[in-house]
């Protein structure tokens, strides 16, 4: 049943031929939310005052305090008739509240920004995926190595956990995250020109670049390359075999898409699988690092 509502949905409206827009989209999605978040967050928030603290400093909000003593004294009031509930306290006012739709999945994703146990969030994460394919917007929730997040939605590939998890961990790296990222965006929308190819060598030579601490180009980190996978005890195949892949992957692009102002879709997905496979190598050879620091 959950697997095919979304289509049912769509289906019942384009039967009775009404127009599902954006604006509605929103507002039923922020309906669910909130009653995702009263559901498992709720009576959490209302019994911790410093969760509401934290919450209110990540969104960068301020409630004056006697605004917040009228609230408090409502509650109590309501408490007393046993009805002291959680869309009464200034959280529920600010999530409601908010019209803007990056803000009001700001005020979510900060949600998991919060010390609410692994329980709790996996429970938010089940019913706001669900939440989201009963809505239809265009916005996926994922899960990554540093947690939850909300991401807009493209193609499948954003889906698919070697892109997706890419993104989370070059966020480390500024500039070669926003060229992988300028890739995907391009690809999302059709644009398949050579600079999305350009988009995806120039992320993975910056983060050679960042990782080899040297300015040379991708052709020429071969030497490097290879002393440094050396180091990380890589198998000397693999080694071999990584830097054969990226030998064509530069070949590629200075033979067809410098030269050619269109590059053949299927093409380019298959460019930014592989080059999302070598940033996942990479970064998963720097987190071993890590780990052992």
């Amino acid at each position: 049943m959950k697997k095919n509502i979304n289509t049912r949905i769509k289906n019942f409206y384009k039967r009775w031929n009404i127009v599902y827009d954006e604006n509605k989209k929103f507002s039923g999605f922020k309906n669910c939310a909130l009653s995702t978040i009263d559901k498992y967050v709720g009576e959490i928030f209302l019994s911790d005052k410093n969760l509401e603290q934290r919450f209110l400093k990540i969104m960068q909000k301020h409630i004056p305090q006697s605004i917040v003593g009228g609230f408090q004294n409502i509650s109590k009031t309501l408490e007393i008739f046993g009805k002291r509930e959680f869309k009464n306290s200034p959280i529920y006012k600010i999530i409601s509240g908010e019209n803007d739709f990056v803000e009001f999945i700001k005020c979510l994703q900060s949600l998991f920004w919060l010390d609410l146990g692994p329980e709790i969030k996996e429970e938010l994460y089940l019913d706001f995926k669900e939440d989201i394919e009963l809505s239809m917007l265009d916005i996926r929730i994922g899960k990554t190595n540093s947690g939850v997040i909300f991401y807009p939605k493209g193609a499948k590939l954003l889906d698919e956990k070697l892109v997706n998890e890419n993104l989370d961990w070059l966020t480390s790296y500024p500039i070669a995250y926003e060229n992988f990222k300028s890739a995907l965006e391009k690809y999302q929308n059709k644009i398949y020109k050579r600079n999305l190819i350009d988009d995806l060598r120039l992320s993975l030579e910056l983060l050679l670049q960042r990782i080899l601490s040297n300015r040379r180009s991708l052709e020429k980190q071969e030497k490097f390359l290879s002393e440094y996978l050396k180091g990380k005890n890589v198998p000397r195949e693999l080694k071999n075999m990584y830097w054969q892949l990226i030998d064509y992957y530069t070949k590629y692009q200075n033979n067809y898409a410098k030269h050619d102002d269109k590059v053949n879709s299927s093409e380019v997905e298959f460019m930014i699988y592989l080059t999302g496979t070598f940033i996942r190598f990479l970064m998963t050879l720097e987190d071993r690092k890590n780990d052992q620091e």
